[in-house]
């Protein structure tokens, strides 16, 4: 009976504590995931492989995945929009056959012609593809994390001035003002604030109007909205007397 007891105390004591139990994988987030990659590439592959139905109902699932999922799946629709929208960065490059041999020696020629025709006719490889991820991440529910994105892309955006750039950058925008995300409201007024670019500021007033006209019914505590709305009239009536410089 005393054997008993010391046993009892030892184990309470935890002298010889179990190793923790490993969890085990998630599977129905890897099915989501497995889900998010199939659509992710109907996008990527519009229009050549996939047609425009196709390539709408795919929208729709990834939307409906951020907006519905946990925060677990909706940082991996972000990463993933965040992915095929980087594709921008090799926007100045011409992809052939010579150039994929140069990037990777050990690459097959039929895996080198592969690669060259993904860059030919991947969606997210041309101006247009691009803009509307631009656009899907800016329709995106929930919080501010799709908005984060959005900034990281302008930011990068501003380094390179072209056609292509001016473009996304206006995207950019304009899916900011689509957004219901106080931080993207904060970052277009900090925008409107301080550009120099007339053009940019004008971009930016169409997209603060929007915000202008949703701001009642925007996610934040009464006092904070006071003062944004005060802060926005401001900057909205620098567009009305013309400018940065009235």
């Amino acid at each position: 009976m005393a054997e008993e007891k010391k046993e009892e105390k030892k184990t309470e004591k935890g002298v010889e504590k179990p190793p923790e139990k490993i969890p085990e994988k998630n599977e129905s987030v890897d099915a989501v995931v497995k889900e998010l990659e199939k659509n992710i590439f109907s996008i990527k592959f519009y229009p050549v492989a996939v047609d425009e139905h196709a390539k709408d109902e795919a929208v729709m699932h990834v939307r409906k995945a951020y907006n519905e999922g946990n925060e677990t799946v909706r940082q991996i629709v972000l990463f993933m929009l965040h992915e095929a929208i980087a594709e921008f960065s090799e926007f100045r490059t011409v992809h052939n056959f010579e150039y994929m041999r140069m990037k990777n020696p050990a690459v097959e020629p039929a895996q080198a012609r592969i690669e060259v025709y993904k860059k030919m006719f991947n969606y997210n490889t041309s101006i247009e593809g691009v803009m509307e991820l631009v656009s899907m991440l800016g329709s995106l529910r929930g919080g501010d994390d799709s908005a984060k994105v959005l900034t990281y892309h302008y930011a990068r955006l501003c380094t390179w001035e072209s056609e292509a750039s001016v473009l996304l950058r206006n995207a950019v925008i304009t899916a900011l003002g689509e957004s219901k995300s106080p931080y993207a409201l904060n970052a277009l007024m900090e925008y409107a604030k301080n550009t120099d670019n007339e053009k940019t500021f004008g971009r930016l007033l169409q997209a603060l109007e929007k915000w202008d006209e949703k701001l009642q019914k925007a996610e934040m505590a009464e006092p904070k909205r006071k003062k944004i709305a005060k802060e926005l009239k401001a900057i909205l009536a620098m567009g009305f007397k013309g400018g940065h410089y009235g």
